[in-house]
């Protein structure tokens, strides 16, 4: 939606050439933000940063977020309408069952997780139409 509103993410690697270029790269380039990494040290930056042995996650402050704050968000959502609805972008009753499944059952990152997108992208539609 923001795209055919004319506006684009700001963010470097947002930009559709560069998104473009790491499409083009070696996967083992890609894998593991190898690319990244050697950037890192070749600014200087020590094994500690470049090759650290803790991976950085967002996991716990994802299921969070939506185990506890977004569940009113959803519910204005699904009472209120959205325009990812109208749009036909995001099934409403799908919406539903999985906002449900999330207050029922034990929260799945590999699925569960994209569920804050929804939120993101209802959000910034509203913010622009």
């Amino acid at each position: 939606m923001l795209m055919r509103a004319g506006i684009w993410p700001l963010h470097p690697f947002a930009d559709p050439g560069m998104v473009q270029l790491g499409e083009w790269l070696p996967l083992h380039w890609r894998e593991l933000k190898q690319l990244q990494r050697r950037r890192l040290a070749s600014l200087g930056l020590s094994p500690d940063v470049t090759e650290s042995r803790v991976r950085e996650s967002f996991a716990e402050v994802v299921q969070h977020s939506l185990t506890t704050h977004a569940r009113q968000s959803f519910a204005r959502m699904l009472i209120d309408g959205s325009p990812l609805f109208d749009e036909q972008l995001v099934d409403p009753d799908g919406l539903r069952l999985a906002v449900q499944r999330l207050a029922e059952e034990p929260y799945r990152e590999d699925g569960d997780a994209q569920l804050l997108e929804v939120l993101d992208l209802h959000f910034a539609a509203q913010a622009f139409l």
